[in-house]
């Protein structure tokens, strides 16, 4: 399974020519708050992931912008830095294994394609359908890993007008997917 990502080695001339190498998606647009906010959602992740790592049974970081849709080398889906995956790899210094639960209603594109091939950690995401909602490429229920990573990562689409009940089944492991 291959997560698309943009690969072209030449950056057009035009201004968002240029800001397609960097932006995977139109809708992406950078102001003139973007890197503080940016950084400050990414903080808020890092000090939850500190209180695990000092021996908090749990942490929640309330993070605007979220960041799971943002890839490893491209921001998209008004993500600019990947809040999550910055936490678990921060994690990973002291820890062997790393879960990731991202229950948003879009899938985290993003989070997926930067764990997709490792086993180090797991990524579980309950969002809705991925045919029907945005990215619309990734997030189907049949992408489970690559390589090392096969396995470690879990889509649990739901029909679009799923409610709460719902998002609580599949998180517990019941749920049945689009």
């Amino acid at each position: 399974m291959c997560i698309p990502t943009a690969t072209w080695a030449v950056c057009r001339a035009t201004s968002s020519g240029r800001a397609g190498c960097f932006i995977a998606d139109t809708g992406t647009a950078i102001g003139e708050g973007t890197w503080a906010a940016s950084y400050a959602s990414t903080q808020t992740a890092l000090q939850a992931a500190d209180l695990v790592a000092r021996g908090e049974r749990a942490a929640y970081a309330l993070c605007r912008p979220p960041g799971h849709h943002a890839y490893a080398d491209m921001a998209g889906g008004f993500c600019f830095l990947n809040s999550a995956a910055i936490a678990a790899e921060y994690l990973r210094r002291s820890v062997s294994r790393v879960a990731i639960l991202d229950v948003d209603v879009h899938h985290g594109n993003g989070t997926q394609q930067i764990f997709f091939a490792r086993r180090d950690v797991l990524f579980v995401s309950v969002h809705g359908d991925p045919a029907q909602l945005y990215p619309y490429y990734a997030g189907y229920a049949d992408e489970c890993g690559d390589g090392e990573g096969i396995g470690y990562t879990l889509n649990l689409p739901l029909a679009l007008g799923s409610g709460d009940d719902d998002y609580l089944r599949a998180a517990r492991g019941s749920g049945k997917g689009a």
